[in-house]
């Protein structure tokens, strides 16, 4: 088979074999939509394969080399893959990546998982979101000026 020039066709070969087993919810775990879903992984896998494939020394430069390790790197990795995914509608989708990332790094994942929380929250309770958040007694005393004082 052809050298593989493109680090994405790597990747590819991994998500096609995984994607037939793929649990995707039937709506947006932030805002509830059905419309336009996808699944977000934590961990970047294009990352994880990356990863893996330096630390045991294992080559991934052509398609042959990917199909002979894939169902060994997807068993080896099946919690990321399949368990630490969250079902997004594609704006939700958009915003996470666009906060952390194409590829986000594995040190991100409490982030990510936080910043889900933190839109989950708004939605269920749009209150939160119109309220100011005083940080310091600098901020306290701008919101007097503007009349927003926090009571």
């Amino acid at each position: 088979m052809a050298i593989n020039t493109n680090k994405r066709v790597a990747v590819k070969w991994i998500r096609d074999k995984a994607k037939s087993a793929y649990e995707k919810e039937s709506q947006c775990c932030i805002c509830g939509t059905t419309h336009e879903l996808e699944l977000h992984h934590l961990h970047s896998i294009n990352g994880l394969l990356e990863s893996w494939s330096k630390k045991l020394n294992i080559d991934i430069t052509s398609d042959s080399a990917v199909l002979a390790i894939r169902d060994r790197f997807i068993e080896e990795h099946h919690a990321e893959i399949y368990e630490l995914v969250y079902t997004l509608c594609n704006k939700h989708h958009v915003q996470l990546h666009g906060i952390y990332g194409k590829s986000p790094l594995p040190s991100s994942v409490p982030k990510q998982k936080r910043w889900i929380e933190l839109q989950q929250l708004k939605h269920s309770n749009p209150s939160l979101v119109d309220k100011p958040n005083y940080s310091s007694h600098f901020s306290q005393f701008l919101g007097e000026l503007s009349g927003t004082k926090k009571i």
